[in-house]
């Protein structure tokens, strides 16, 4: 998926995990297919998790081994999507 792949919409639950996002309550984990931890524990949709990371609005906020837990952050394009 990439960023011209965007939804026209969002769904609350994504604009939520954005927000936690901006607010410093996400993991990654390092990888291609990352596992995804709010407040510590594994969301409940990490399907939608992952194509927020696959479309930009999600990455990594620091580079780690394969399968270290960083921290997430927001893109540019994430913050405008979460009204940030």
């Amino acid at each position: 998926m990439t960023v011209t792949e965007l939804p026209r919409t969002l769904s609350h639950r994504d604009r939520v995990f954005l927000k936690a996002v901006a607010a410093g309550r996400v993991e990654l984990t390092c990888g291609h297919e990352p596992e995804i931890f709010v407040d510590g524990l594994s969301w409940c949709d990490p399907f939608a998790a992952r194509a927020l990371v696959h479309t930009g609005l999600v990455r990594s906020g620091q580079s780690g081994p394969h399968g270290a837990r960083v921290r997430a952050e927001l893109t540019p394009l994430g913050r405008a999507e979460a009204g940030l």
